[in-house]
């Protein structure tokens, strides 16, 4: 199964660094397959530190806001086994990479989880929220297929959005469709 979710790693002057990630991960929550991008930041800190903390987040706007490059506000307390956990989560599982595979162009990190903590209940995603996690992975997608398919696709999410949003997913929606047509505007 696929979780979504930020993962925090650590840049080589010692701060924390936010990404989304979608981990593969088995039903027990302990071993997980971290897939970065060879040459992404995150894949750099990942094979430096061997280490990584990820959580869950009910809150779709700092996910959509690392997933653009546009910077994010979230506060940190570093993990005792090593790594950032990020206060505003609902859960966190810190993480140290167990084997490397290099052989394509995303990497495959098998970890295994060191110590997790709860900070607080996991309110869940409504449709809104859904919707716009997809449409930013369709914008980090710009560069492959372009603004039209990119957009085709926005037309359907935005109806949930519409319907189910409140204020934190209508600034994410709008940061989504900014970060689109700021892209077209640099062609």
């Amino acid at each position: 199964m696929i979780i979504e979710g930020l993962l925090t790693t650590t840049l080589a002057d010692g701060r924390p660094h936010a990404a989304p990630m979608g981990p593969v991960v088995d039903p027990d929550l302990t071993h997980w397959q971290l897939r970065p991008f060879q040459g992404s930041t995150t894949c750099d800190n990942l094979l430096r530190s061997g280490q990584a903390v990820f959580h869950v987040m009910d809150d779709v706007l700092p996910i959509v806001q690392s997933a653009l490059s546009m910077p994010v506000d979230l506060q940190y307390r570093q993990c005792e086994q090593g790594g950032w956990i990020i206060q505003s989560s609902c859960h966190w599982y810190c993480l140290k990479v167990q084997r490397w595979d290099l052989s394509q162009p995303r990497a495959l990190a098998t970890a295994q989880v060191r110590s997790r903590g709860v900070h607080r209940s996991f309110w869940g995603w409504n449709r809104a929220k859904h919707a716009i996690l997809e449409a930013s992975i369709l914008a980090t997608r710009l560069h492959l297929t372009g603004r039209d398919a990119v957009l085709a696709q926005l037309q359907p999410l935005e109806n949930a959005v519409t319907k189910t949003a409140g204020p934190r997913e209508l600034l994410a929606w709008q940061l989504v469709e900014q970060y689109i047509q700021s892209w077209q505007d640099q062609r």
